[in-house]
């Protein structure tokens, strides 16, 4: 987009966004008050003083929420949703309360509107002893015996029949099941098929002809060996398998809200994932830190990091990738509170635990032995940082400081930068976010009644109509069941168009502002002191419950010594609460179950295309049952071992004769285990997207190695598809990686290829189609037409022009095998075919970029 371009945002829009900033929205005419932040605050200035801990008057204590509803000596003070027939607001309203004075108006209309429509957990009708007792009864042996809740033991290693296949102790237990039916697994494949799939398998890129010609004129015991080692330790190590943890955390660059407005510092965590990996972090350290890291290093909210908390800190944005569209305006009602909360719990521990705890929020799981009371006790060990109470909003486009960040900077740098995120100019393109996403919910309405907006002039009345209203309220999360944004935009382009222009003017802004945002978002515990988590009836955050206190989901935990959550008031020397931590060392500890076996189980999807469990984040009854279950236990377990040793696991997998075998098809198998879960083959995997894109912009010369940093820019192309920006960032042909990954605005070539979008906030598991779309993208877009002219070129200079040689160069580049010869007379009838043979050669190699030989690893 020029400059020019960058500043046609509508004018009526840029007016309103300006004029809206300086006004300020009373908190109460858009939601019910909360009581930590808005009702508590009126009490201790005015009430707690003669109804505190220290002098109850009359024996009501206001200075926490549980002394408020016990009441005086007169009985209940409050009536949910009846201020008239509430004692406190009798005494307020009749300047009773407090003595020697009286509240504001403003005031007394925040606690009335409290009392009316706050939340108000109901009473039980029974003890907490009685309920525990019931809900125990709920959890039998049975549900305690099932297979994924049972620690795992160590197996032995079974006796073959066939032991020149066995390698490693992999072998033996794949091997055992394939001889009950009297087969064996492939022979090896050949060593350029061999090199091929390592490299493509942990590097994320082919092998040049230099080191395939090396591997193969290796004769030595170890060559294979020399070449894991060899990729293990290569940087590009990081980048392809901390992309498979990305998919799990449910990485994104962007918020999901209206504007789907970027996350200016995502790409910390994303690098500290790559480093984590290159580094060999033991996995139980990589989930602690994630979990934790803030509390791990006792970090104290609101101070800047030491240098060695600044890691720790950054690793918890593995809680912060999930949707939060918060910000500090009025209009967002406590449920985008609990959404975020939620999101976030059920998340994280789908990807550490692959338990489906979100079945369980409205009710007790249909088929898994998992509590309604189990999630909300879950919930309680992540109130502390995402409390509905004392809420800390996600986004800086709007509102007052503090936000959910932590400030990496000096006492003077961080005063000028808070002025600047916080300043008009900032508000202004959150009203114009405002009035987009207003004007994609106004058409989306007119449409699904069945009117007629194709005139323009229409249109336009509805856009000042919206510009106009003074009680505008954007619900950010209503449906789009009727026509998706996208759609909306292929059809009235006006709306892509002032998305862009609003990017482009925050990306404008951005680069104007002195101050570069030195900041982390992270997780951490807002007070140690967080509201009260209830159940809430039917997932309804107006329906409060029961209090529940942090804890195990029953199933899980130890009847007799069940997991503790000490009170933090008691550890002076704490600067949270520390439930997260004693949940994650609990996660990482031979007590539990489930961790070990299901990242084990992640590590062997992701060499072969799926787990060993196939549903690989729901070990539960309605999850695939493993198809080697003592093969997972005893990965599970000498993974422990071996100190949750990740590239120690990795060489065990790649060393296997399970993993080198070839991929060839025999009938008889094929008939009987079609998708080979007996894994009697390799079976060829489809490569994933980035790895397709990557591919070519290395066998072309184009790659850009480049490593870490801010996310490159992605644009418009003119035919309506998403790019990388060339003209914006640190320059064009990086690694996949490192490109932008929104929300609603996805890199076309790699979404074709399947990648994920993050709409549904994490895909551990990704699709591998086969569509027609594939095939156009390969045959059309920039990328592939601009790396095969690369490409021609570059075997034309090497082969000086010779197109024999140019071809067998592009074969052994690209394919890493030469070309058969039926493959050599294809390219030379395709080479002819062109008026310029250089032309016809870019063509030809175009072609070899669609074919299996490239998209496929074998």
């Amino acid at each position: 987009m020029s400059s020019r371009e960058t500043k046609r945002v509508p004018s009526y829009w840029l007016r309103a966004g300006i004029a809206a900033a300086a006004i300020a929205i009373p908190a109460v005419a858009q939601r019910a008050p909360l009581f930590k932040s808005e009702i508590l605050p009126v009490l201790e200035k005015n009430c707690v003083q003669c109804h505190g801990q220290q002098q109850k008057m009359a024996g009501l204590d206001l200075s926490s929420f549980t002394g408020m509803m016990q009441g005086s000596t007169r009985g209940p003070v409050i009536a949910p949703g009846k201020p008239e027939r509430s004692l406190l607001w009798k005494m307020i309203e009749n300047d009773q309360m407090p003595q020697g004075g009286k509240l504001s108006a403003a005031d007394k209309q925040l606690i009335r509107a409290y009392i009316e429509q706050g939340r108000f957990p109901t009473q039980p009708g029974e003890s907490d002893a009685e309920v525990q007792k019931r809900e125990a009864a709920k959890i039998t042996q049975e549900d305690r015996n099932w297979w994924s809740f049972k620690r795992p033991v160590k197996p032995p290693v079974p006796a073959v029949k066939n032991k020149d296949q066995v390698r490693t102790p992999i072998d033996a237990f794949v091997l055992a099941q394939l001889e009950q039916r009297g087969w064996i697994m492939r022979p090896e494949a050949d060593r350029p098929t061999l090199i091929r799939r390592a490299y493509l398998d942990l590097v994320g890129l082919p092998p040049n002809r230099a080191e395939v010609e090396a591997f193969v004129a290796d004769k030595s015991a170890n060559a294979w060996e020399r070449v894991i080692d060899h990729l293990l330790a290569s940087p590009h190590y990081g980048e392809q398998w901390g992309r498979h943890w990305l998919d799990v955390a449910g990485y994104s660059d962007s918020r999901g809200d209206a504007g789907d407005s970027d996350r200016e510092v995502s790409w910390k965590y994303r690098d500290y994932v790559i480093h984590a990996f290159n580094r060999n972090k033991p996995i139980n350290l990589f989930i602690l830190e994630q979990m934790a890291g803030d509390q791990l290093v006792n970090y104290k909210p609101g101070t800047p990091p030491t240098p060695d908390q600044i890691e720790p800190l950054t690793a918890t944005g593995f809680l912060r990738t999930t949707a939060d569209i918060t910000d500090n305006q009025t209009i967002y009602e406590v449920d985008k509170y609990f959404d975020a909360q939620q999101k976030a719990m059920e998340t994280s521990l789908s990807a550490v635990m692959g338990l489906t705890v979100q079945c369980a929020r409205c009710h007790d799981h249909k088929f898994d032995p998992i509590l309604q009371r189990d999630y909300y006790k879950l919930m309680a060990v992540y109130q502390a940082v995402w409390d509905p109470e004392n809420w800390l909003p996600a986004d800086l486009n709007h509102g007052p400081w503090p936000s959910r960040m932590v400030l990496d900077m000096n006492d003077s740098d961080r005063s000028a930068w808070i002025k600047d995120v916080t300043s008009n100019d900032a508000k202004a393109i959150r009203r114009m976010d405002d009035l987009l996403e207003a004007t994609y919910q106004r058409y989306r309405g007119e449409l699904k009644s069945g009117r007629d907006i194709s005139d323009a002039a229409k249109r336009a009345q509805i856009r000042k109509d919206i510009e106009n209203d003074p009680d505008l309220e954007v619900d950010r999360n209503a449906p789009k069941d009727f026509i998706t944004d996208q759609e909306l935009e292929k059809r009235f382009p006006e709306l892509a168009k002032w998305k862009d222009e609003i990017q482009a003017k925050r990306y404008g802004r951005r680069n104007q502002s002195k101050i570069p945002p030195i900041y982390i978002e992270a997780a951490w515990d807002v007070s140690k002191t967080p509201s009260p988590t209830y159940i809430l009836a039917r997932g309804n955050y107006l329906a409060p419950g029961v209090e529940v206190q942090p804890g195990l989901p029953l199933v899980l935990d130890n009847p007799q010594h069940p997991l503790e959550f000490p009170d933090p008031q008691k550890h002076p020397g704490w600067n949270s609460t520390n439930r997260r931590l004693i949940l994650a060392k609990w996660m990482i500890s031979p007590e539990n179950p489930l961790v070990s076996r299901v990242f084990v189980n992640r590590v062997w999807q992701w060499h072969f295309g799926e787990g060993i469990v196939r549903s690989v984040d729901d070990f539960g009854s309605q999850g695939t049952r493993p198809t080697h279950p003592e093969l997972l236990d005893y990965l599970a377990t000498t993974f422990q071992e071996h100190n949750w040793d990740l590239k120690w696991l990795t060489k065990q997998i790649m060393m296997s004769q399970v993993y080198r075998q070839g991929s060839a098809e025999l009938p008889e198998y094929v008939a009987a285990d079609p998708s080979d879960k007996l894994l009697w083959r390799k079976a060829p995997l489809r490569l994933e997207a980035e790895t397709i894109r990557d591919s070519m912009l290395k066998v072309s010369g184009l790659l850009n190695d480049k490593m870490f940093g801010r996310q490159e820019q992605i644009k418009r192309g003119p035919d309506g598809q998403w790019l990388e920006d060339e003209k914006r960032g640190n320059g064009q042909n990086r690694r996949s990686i490192y490109l932008a990954q929104t929300r609603t605005r996805w890199v076309n070539f790699l979404h074709v290829f399947d990648c994920p979008d993050m709409t549904s906030d994490k895909q551990a598991e990704r699709f591998r189609s086969s569509l027609p779309a594939q095939s156009l993208a390969l045959m059309n877009n920039p990328l592939v037409i601009r790396s095969s002219k690369a490409f021609a070129e570059h075997v034309l200079e090497e082969s000086k022009n010779n197109y024999d040689d140019a071809v067998t160069l592009a074969f052994e580049e690209a394919y890493n095998r030469p070309p058969a010869a039926k493959e050599r007379e294809i390219a030379k009838k395709s080479i002819a075919a062109e008026s310029s043979p250089q032309e016809g050669l870019r063509l030809f190699i175009q072609a070899m970029f669609g074919t299996n030989n490239f998209l496929y690893s074998y």
